[in-house]
């Protein structure tokens, strides 16, 4: 196909994705001189009709849709072989799975705002009676510039249609994400969709998925039967709240979870500004369990229980595993103070079940350990008693610092250490502080709030024309420029560092703003870069600086054009009039280079500095 042109004016350049059902082609539109995508039905398909009515569904399906946060769809046709087409918009990024697998797991924030975006693509698909019914992470795109895309529609229906998934032991459908009905073979509905995106969500928080299983009919069944273990559980760091949205946009029954996309956005973000909030929580996690099973299903959980319960047994009996009182029950574990694994673990070993009765705000124990059970520790008890305890959330609070002064990049950084984000965003033209500097702040320095809330600042200057930053981290120096100069920021900052172990040279190994970030073209962008020799080219720089009433940071950087420059030195100076700063500076190249030196990031004075071989 490399090299083929399809209807007159796609040239293909590449194959770039696979599936079950279709290749994916990277091509050039002739005739209106941009890179796209074309999806082609794979040959051994062509012949096939349920295939090729999966295929005729997905076009009109994505004609249908205009949403930025869906992969848009510029036209679909048939080639001189008679082979059905969807040329898409062509998308740059990675997939949603290798970027938590690149990071484990997500945070809270990161994984909303993600999330946020999807169920707004589902919200519009959903408007335009579109159901997805393949909601997963590979199918969510992140752009190199940070943008979220929903994508292959490859099994959407209309939601008007009756809709049955499951045929023998054949799902449509990604079975780690499928729905409970979907999985049962009944209609699907927008809930499946929701379902989905709840299962997406759980695999951000944690790093994996609620249930697995050696084949696709096991983790089917797992859907249909099983309780989600809540996400908090696995991480500990997951607010409540939040893990009580993911809970109930994944209920059993689909008049449980959220009645539309919208509404489990909505929530999402409220949990984030109310951590330990519980207007998200299932009345029981009982109720969400489905009352027909099929007699296979019952019998195979009969048998897997009675082989689990008799080799327990044998087990136990053989290594004295129980400490049993004297009247021969079992005496109750001590658990306060231990890690809820530890916790399980400890019951599980002494024939007690251990149940979460609460996530609780404590001072005494960190997140994730036990702080009460009940029964207490040395309580008689029998074989399968639930100890119900409670766990610690952490302290639930958080001292919000100064940020007055500083940028909002620099804001966002001192937020985040402690879990905290910048809220709203104001600016004052009449402020006669440098332009970018925080000037005032609520709640005031030193409020106590609980952990996730907001902090809104307001900010010298005029407000400009914000862009999402795109994620940097990883890529090479000079491409990383060249997006940033695209993209229209004026000011970047490059900071040498010593590269981590399997880190490449010349490649970011940090960035602030951080990625999906919104900032102004005069935000200072910082870039640190793994470069192992600054350079054999050196300067021996001194320069005199007035440092009024207090200590102060200082920054000397040297000018390479088109906004970039390279910090020589940081560091802090006492008050004083003409306080020198000297240090020894090396380049890549030799030659003449303007310097730049700053306090407190405001420019002060401008030096000239010749760099020599040594």
């Amino acid at each position: 196909m490399v090299g083929a042109v399809i209807a007159g004016k796609y040239r293909i350049e590449s194959l770039i994705g696979s599936g079950g059902m279709a290749n994916v082609y990277k091509a050039y539109d002739e005739q209106e001189g941009r890179t796209v995508a074309i999806k082609m039905l794979k040959a051994e398909h062509r012949e096939d009709t349920e295939f090729l009515r999966r295929f005729e569904r997905e076009a009109k399906a994505v004609i249908t849709l205009s949403h930025p946060n869906i992969v848009q769809s510029y036209d679909v046709g048939v080639d001189e072989k008679g082979v059905s087409f969807i040329v898409l918009e062509y998308v740059h990024g990675q997939t949603l799975k290798d970027y938590i697998k690149s990071k484990t797991y997500l945070s809270p924030k990161e994984a909303v705002d993600i999330a946020a975006k999807v169920l707004d693509a589902l919200e519009h698909a959903h408007d335009m009676g579109i159901i997805h019914r393949d909601v997963k992470p590979q199918n969510v795109i992140i752009s190199d510039n940070g943008l979220v895309k929903l994508t292959d529609f490859g099994i959407a229906r209309d939601a008007t249609s009756t809709t049955r998934t499951f045929a023998g032991t054949n799902v449509i459908g990604s079975a780690h994400y499928i729905s409970p009905e979907q999985a049962k073979g009944e209609e699907v509905t927008a809930e499946s969709d929701i379902y989905s995106c709840a299962i997406m969500i759980y695999e951000m928080l944690t790093g994996t998925v609620p249930f697995a299983g050696e084949n696709t009919v096991a983790i089917a069944l797992k859907h249909i039967q099983e309780d989600m273990i809540p996400p908090m559980d696995v991480n500990p760091k997951i607010p409540s709240a939040l893990s009580d949205v993911v809970v109930k946009g994944a209920a059993k029954d689909p008049q449980q979870r959220y009645p539309s996309a919208a509404a489990m956005k909505k929530d999402l973000e409220r949990a984030l500004r109310e951590p330990h909030g519980r207007f998200a929580r299932l009345n029981s996690p009982n109720q969400e369990k489905s009352k027909k099973r099929s007699s296979r299903s019952i019998m195979m959980i009969s048998v897997a229980i009675f082989g689990v319960s008799a080799v327990f047994a044998i087990v136990s009996m053989l290594t004295g595993l129980f400490t049993k009182s004297d009247d021969g029950g079992f005496l109750v574990p001590s658990l306060v103070g231990k890690s809820l694994e530890e916790a399980r673990s400890l019951s599980e070993l002494r024939g007690f079940k251990l149940e979460v009765g609460d996530y609780v705000i404590s001072s005494e124990y960190p997140a994730g350990k036990v702080t009460k059970q009940n029964p207490v520790n040395g309580a008689k008890g029998q074989e399968g008693d639930v100890i119900k305890v409670e766990v610690s959330s952490g302290s639930g609070y958080a001292i919000v610092p100064d940020l007055t002064g500083r940028t909002i990049q620099e804001a966002s950084l001192m937020l985040s250490e402690e879990n905290l984000s910048v809220g709203n965003v104001g600016y004052d033209p009449t402020s006669d502080q440098p332009e970018g500097q925080i000037i005032r702040q609520e709640p005031a320095v030193d409020t106590r709030l609980s952990e996730f809330e907001a902090v809104d600042i307001w900010i010298s200057g005029n407000e400009t024309q914000q862009i999402e930053m795109p994620s940097l981290v990883g890529k090479n120096t000079d491409t990383v420029i060249k997006m940033l100069n695209s993209s229209g920021f004026e000011k970047v900052w490059i900071r040498l560092v010593q590269p981590k172990e399997g880190e490449i040279e010349e490649t970011v190994q940090q960035q602030s703003p951080a990625a999906n970030m919104s900032a102004g073209k005069n935000t200072l962008v910082e870039l640190w870069i793994n470069r192992s020799n600054p350079g054999n080219y050196c300067s021996d720089i001194a320069v005199n600086l007035d440092i009024p009433d207090k200590e102060r940071s200082v920054a000397v950087t040297a000018v390479m054009g088109n906004g970039v420059e390279i910090v020589l030195y940081e560091g802090r100076v006492k008050e004083g009039t003409q306080q020198a700063v000297a240090f020894t500076a090396s380049m890549r190249y030799g030659g003449e280079y303007e310097c730049v030196a700053y306090v407190d990031g405001v420019e002060v004075k401008r030096i000239e500095a010749k760099f020599t071989l040594r």
